[in-house]
């Protein structure tokens, strides 16, 4: 099964003023009621980089190709430390770039998901 690809936009200053200005709008006509897609926005090819470090891309890739049942068993599978993978991993859910999934018995922990097949980044080249 095909799943959508997740895109994240750089935008130059007047556009992501112009995207604040569209989205308040939105929210305040009511346009935006539900919980919508993520979109994510960066304001430099610099913040692409510092969000799709190798390491997060390689805890993607893993989660995608592995489906591990825990943040713990992702952890072993990346060879990385607990603490770190757990950073990454709240710090991508934060964002967008990924959902935590709860489990039926709440004694396990929640299941990292990535439901998408690939990233596509946007650069906005207006001034």
């Amino acid at each position: 099964m095909k799943l959508k690809d997740i895109e994240i936009k750089v935008m130059s200053d007047k556009s992501y003023g112009k995207h604040l200005d569209q989205l308040f709008e939105d929210i305040k006509s009511g346009k935006i009621s539900e919980k919508q897609e993520p979109e994510i926005v960066a304001r430099t090819p610099e913040d692409i980089a510092k969000v799709l470090t190798n390491e997060r891309i390689r805890l993607l890739q893993m989660i995608r190709e592995k489906k591990p049942e825990s943040i713990s068993e992702l952890a072993r599978l990346l060879e990385r430390s607990q603490s770190n993978v757990s950073n990454d991993v709240k710090y991508l859910e934060g964002i967008g770039l990924l959902e935590l999934e709860e489990k039926k018995d709440p004694v396990l922990h929640k299941r990292p998901v990535v439901n998408y097949d690939a990233v596509r980044i946007t650069v906005d080249l207006s001034c």
